[in-house]
């Protein structure tokens, strides 16, 4: 039996941002709880490290200016923010032609620009006619998933340049190929921020103290309720009035369960019952592409005074994508790399020295010799990242969401659902982590009203 200790009213599975948002929500209404996390530190898909007191984000970063429920944290810990720089050329890579633009525009022609404009006003009608929660169940979400989100490209766009263009930007979005992506799940992600332009803006802001600090202090609220290095083995839900969850070594009784780890983790987890099939099958669909991120530290932020923003799209790789993550006082220049999909898949097997030798060569060739010479790397391998194993959201093919896509956030029993691949609104963000965290205890607490009434 469990010692009394680790009797509570609700266990969460996870002490990343959805998992430390539902625990404070608990803490706001008197509901005893506990927190199992996996890993020795708190964050999950968040990880910061510290240069001279800023904030190098290895995990998630950026933020929008339309994500309230993060603003409001970041207001209420006094943490600060940088905006993106965005004055200077940035440059684009597209089937290894090079080209530099100053502004808004793509750089394609007037023909290209008129088709993007066609896609995005497309896209922007059929979300309005997709439901938030439940996309599958619609007529048009049935039709959606029938085709890959490259198909849907190749029937809506008319030029080879807009398609070369679009697909740029919308595989380093997702970390992999169109051709093995949902068009419902690419529209529904897209329906979760709003609309093409919300969704365009959400890597305006990032924290200058790095998203590790915001975790850490929502974590310093509840410390005392972490168990760290805990990963659960085990989840007893029978007679689904309890559950009793289980670690290597202990084991905690409780009324219900919140579980926010993402689904291709959950098949680590011994169910009794099973869960059902509809559950199972879309965890087995639930795999993470690869993903490496990396923060090169300069000296000084070189490249604007040679006329560039530091932003960087490229189809070739092995960097897919380059922002400028400088501090405001410039007391140094940082660049932020994103290596994804397939070339990640390819360089994650090469060890960190190669991978340096190559991401230097790359800087260099498009930012000149200074870009060969930092004065650190540091850099993450997601798929490496036993916890994870990749990232940094899950993108379905087609025909799963629709067979399954209710599973993702339907309870089962006493056992509720968060994480941000559960969320309805900016899904695989920091803020639909928080949206689904809040959710979570939403019905938890409805749940034990409604147990408590009968």
């Amino acid at each position: 039996m469990a010692n009394a200790q680790n009797e509570v009213d609700v266990v969460i599975v996870g002490a990343g941002l959805s998992g430390l948002t539902a625990a404070i929500e608990l803490k706001k209404q008197n509901i005893s709880f506990a927190i199992l996390e996996a890993r020795p530190r708190v964050g999950g898909r968040i990880f910061s490290l510290m240069e001279k007191g800023f904030g190098l984000d290895l995990g998630a970063q950026w933020i929008s200016v339309h994500h309230e429920r993060i603003k409001q944290l970041i207001t209420e810990f006094n943490l600060e923010t940088i905006s993106t720089n965005q004055k200077g050329k940035t440059i684009y890579e597209q089937r290894g032609r090079v080209k530099e633009v100053n502004g808004i525009f793509p750089p394609v022609s007037r023909l290209a620009l008129m088709d993007l404009f066609k896609i995005k006003r497309k896209i922007n009608l059929l979300i309005k006619q997709l439901p938030s929660h439940a996309p599958w169940d619609s007529e048009l979400g049935q039709s959606l998933d029938q085709i890959t989100m490259q198909d849907f490209v190749n029937a809506s766009m008319f030029t080879d340049e807009g398609k070369i263009y679009f697909t740029l930007l919308a595989e380093e979005e997702l970390s992999t190929k169109m051709y093995h992506v949902s068009a419902l799940d690419v529209l529904w992600f897209i329906k979760s921020a709003g609309n093409v332009n919300k969704l365009l803006s959400a890597e305006q802001l990032w924290i200058t103290e790095g998203a590790t600090t915001l975790v850490e202090r929502l974590a310093e609220r509840i410390r005392s309720h972490i168990a760290f290095e805990k990963p659960v083995r085990r989840i007893n839900y029978e007679g689904r009035k309890e559950v009793v969850v289980f670690s290597e070594d202990e084991q905690w009784k409780a009324k219900k369960i919140i579980i926010t780890v993402p689904p291709n983790l959950i098949g680590n987890v011994t169910f009794n019952p099973q869960l059902p099939e509809e559950r199972t099958e879309l965890q087995k669909a639930s795999t993470f592409p690869y993903v490496i991120k990396m923060a090169v530290v300069y000296e000084e932020p070189f490249w604007r005074q040679n006329g560039w923003n530091g932003s960087l799209f490229s189809d070739q790789g092995p960097i897919s994508l380059a922002m400028d993550s400088s501090p405001k006082d410039l007391s140094m220049g940082v660049l932020t790399l994103l290596i994804g999909g397939e070339n990640a898949q390819i360089y994650s097997k090469m060890g960190s020295d190669y991978r340096r030798t190559e991401t230097l060569k790359t800087l260099i060739r498009f930012f000149g010799e200074k870009a060969g010479t930092p004065l650190h790397i540091y850099e993450k391998d997601w798929s490496e990242e036993k916890w994870t194993r990749g990232g940094f959201g899950t993108h379905f093919p087609p025909g799963i969401l629709t067979q399954y896509g209710s599973a993702l956030s339907k309870p089962v029993g006493p056992i509720h659902w968060a994480g941000t691949e559960t969320a309805t609104e900016w899904r695989l963000y920091m803020e639909g982590a928080v949206q689904s965290g809040q959710r979570a205890v939403e019905e938890v607490i409805n749940a034990l009203k409604e147990e408590k009434s009968t």
